[in-house]
């Protein structure tokens, strides 16, 4: 059973018998410049789920706005190819992988050429809704899954894996909505055939 709930372009699809909520989470946008990350009007629909349990809508604009200010810190495709391949290449790549945690907490996660900040705010955000939800009986986690294929449907998927490889890594905001779905989410990874045991990886969230 799929149900589509909070407008046709909110993003938000409740999947799984209604147990679940599946919301696209855009990772990576292709320029440093570029924020991407929930759909563009998700903000503006509490789920209904969601307001029958009491978020308000002020509640869920401000979880939407948090991670979206978060994702300001997050790293570009082309940012991530410059700094693991340019200009040393493949030996560059290599060190990188061994030596470099860039994803990890860290007291120098703020540079620039370090993705630890947006993973832990990506940590601290999901732990506040949490704070909110589990009362509830429900629970949020942010999911990747690699390959594509094998990630759950969204509303927008088919748009967003359009031209993509097996390589790219499909993000999403999952929102579990009964005590047994709440404790299958909390004991599920967030990666989903990932597998980044590189150093680089160290610390990731999604």
């Amino acid at each position: 059973l799929t149900k589509i709930i909070c407008g046709e372009s909110s993003g938000i699809n409740a999947e799984y018998g209604g147990n679940r909520i599946n919301i696209d989470f855009e990772k990576h946008g292709c320029c440093p410049w570029e924020i991407v990350g929930l759909p563009d009007d998700c903000e503006r629909y509490v789920p209904q789920e969601l307001a029958s349990r009491g978020i308000s809508q002020s509640q869920w604009e401000e979880w939407c706005d948090d991670l979206m200010k978060n994702q300001k810190k997050a790293p570009s495709i082309s940012g991530c190819l410059c700094l693991f391949c340019f200009p040393g290449l493949f030996v560059q790549c290599i060190l990188c992988a061994m030596l470099c945690p860039i994803s990890g907490n860290h007291p120098l996660k703020f540079l620039p050429c370090c993705y630890g900040d947006w993973h832990h705010g990506l940590d601290k955000w999901q732990q506040k809704v949490n704070k909110v939800l589990n009362p509830l009986d429900m629970h949020a986690k942010l999911k990747t899954y690699k390959p594509h294929g094998n990630a759950p449907k969204t509303l927008n998927k088919s748009t967003r894996v359009a031209g993509k490889d097996e390589n790219y890594e499909f993000g999403i905001w999952v929102i579990a909505l009964n005590a047994e779905e709440n404790r299958k989410l909390m004991m599920e990874p967030w990666c989903n055939g990932v597998n980044d045991g590189c150093t680089w990886g160290f610390g990731r969230f999604i």
